[in-house]
């Protein structure tokens, strides 16, 4: 006679559930919301695949009401997904707590956007996550796998070849002089404390997009071809220079006037 296995049964004898999302982008939101590192990392291009093991099985009805709102934070916080799910699996080893995710932004409570279309570098997070994730199987990572990853990837996101390779070797160097440790995770910050370094770590990127920008304008009006971004009134030609060197018109006007009120 043949034994009828419910649903229920099959659920409730897994051991873990695998949580997993697809979607573009950088996933800076990671390290934004301090989440564990996925146990699974697949990167195709712009598109990535991620999974963590996470402990227990949801098939109750408050267990599944748990893990949606864990989805559908995701869904919030992350920039780009494109696909999310959670469906039972046999694996325990490294299961993570559900509670982990807890600190990613929810409907409810939206003052916590995530940020990361702030961001201007996304290859380079992209290769630090790579790095991240390489160590959970290796307490080292050659610099021939990274730049080969990199390459493979990224080579059409950047002006040029020179430009990957550097953002490789400062990623590589950076984990070299730490002795190949990965990034402390501790899950211990109030929420207070993640907005506020969240807030601390926009304002620095903001000023160092500031700083950025103002060296560009300064240097194009004060450069060997100056004078080709000059009217013929001896007036600056804010739209070719917002143009050439692709900023606003009102960075441009900005910057221009605070570099001459200086004089």
């Amino acid at each position: 006679m043949n034994n009828i296995i419910t649903e229920k049964q099959i659920i409730s004898n897994k051991l873990s559930t695998l949580l997993t999302l697809k979607g573009q982008g950088d996933l800076l939101e990671l390290f934004e919301f301090d989440l564990p590192l996925p146990h699974e990392y697949k990167r195709y291009g712009d598109n990535w695949e991620i999974s963590w093991y996470i402990d227990g099985v949801f098939w109750t009805k408050q267990g599944t009401d748990y893990i949606n709102d864990i989805l559908s934070r995701f869904l919030v916080s992350f920039e780009k997904i494109t696909y999310s799910t959670a469906h039972p699996i046999n694996v325990k080893d490294n299961a993570l707590k559900l509670k982990l995710f807890k600190q990613l932004n929810s409907i409810k409570k939206n003052n916590f956007t995530s940020m990361s279309n702030k961001y201007e570098d996304s290859v380079f997070w992209s290769l630090k996550l790579f790095v991240e994730h390489y160590l959970t199987e290796s307490d080292f990572v050659p610099y021939s796998t990274l730049e080969n990853f990199a390459f493979n990837h990224f080579i059409d996101h950047v002006k040029d070849r020179s430009t990957l390779k550097s953002k490789c070797r400062s990623i590589w160097n950076w984990y070299n002089e730490r002795g190949w440790k990965k990034t402390e995770r501790t899950f211990e910050k109030t929420k207070e404390e993640y907005k506020l370094t969240r807030t601390e770590n926009m304002k620095k990127l903001t000023k160092q997009r500031q700083d950025t920008t103002r060296k560009k304008i300064i240097s194009t009006i004060t450069g060997m071809f100056k004078d080709d971004y000059k009217k013929k009134n001896g007036e600056w030609n804010i739209s070719k220079i917002s143009k050439e060197i692709k900023v606003s018109r009102n960075s441009v006007y900005k910057y221009i006037n605070e570099y001459e009120n200086q004089k």
